[in-house]
């Protein structure tokens, strides 16, 4: 996953949508996170991630990315701690990460495994203040309420606390990275659309092209 990739305008069709190529399904393959990592306004910047529930059954949530190693094939999301999905993880670390670009029409589906590290201290100095806030919300993630509520304590409703505050959200905070092994790509036309799996290994990838 190196290298510049740009990602098209508009969605593919007529001659450039006959004329693509694995490698050109593979690069997509790296566009899409790239361009989500690089550009806070892109859609591509809130992938849904879906783990496994206690009960068997999918649990899939918008998250937002916030790191991609390229040559580790990793992405890293920041999370509350006491939310479902860390104890979800923790349970069953199989994981897919989505993200679909409706500007072009070409969606990413990435599978692989997730970790999440509790308090994770070089991504927490990564994170901006209004980030850092969202941790000191007192009760954890799907807690019922008589109400809607933002979950912040009074002192930090609607205003971002000074650093010595925030720290104290840091106990709460995890970062999530999903390692991934397998990308399927579709590309959707009106013509028909266009489908690849890419399969990657320690010393190569593999890709074929599947039926959409």
């Amino acid at each position: 996953m190196t290298g510049k990739i740009e990602l098209p305008r508009a969605p593919l069709e007529g001659e450039a949508l006959r004329a693509l190529s694995l490698a050109e399904m593979a690069a997509f393959a790296r566009a899409l996170p790239a361009d989500g990592a690089e550009n806070t306004a892109s859609p591509l910047r809130k992938p849904a991630l879906a783990t496994i529930a206690a009960d068997g059954a999918p649990a899939v949530r918008t998250v937002i990315l916030r790191s991609v190693d390229a040559g580790r094939r990793a992405f890293g999301i920041f999370t509350d701690a006491r939310s479902s999905k860390v104890a979800e993880i923790a349970r069953d670390s199989r994981a897919s990460l989505l993200f679909y670009d409706p500007r072009c029409d070409i969606q990413v589906r990435f599978s692989g495994r997730a970790e999440a590290r509790v308090g994770d201290g070089s991504a927490w100095e990564s994170a901006a203040p209004p980030s850092r806030r969202a941790y000191l919300v007192t009760a954890p993630p799907g807690t019922p309420s008589p109400g809607p509520v933002s979950g912040l304590p009074p002192d930090a409703e609607g205003v971002i606390p000074p650093l010595e505050r925030l720290e104290e959200g840091r106990s709460n905070f995890a970062l999530v990275e999903f390692i991934f092994d397998e990308a399927d790509i579709v590309v959707l036309s009106r013509a028909g659309n266009r489908r690849a799996r890419i399969r990657y290994e320690a010393e190569r990838a593999r890709a074929e092209w599947l039926v959409p």
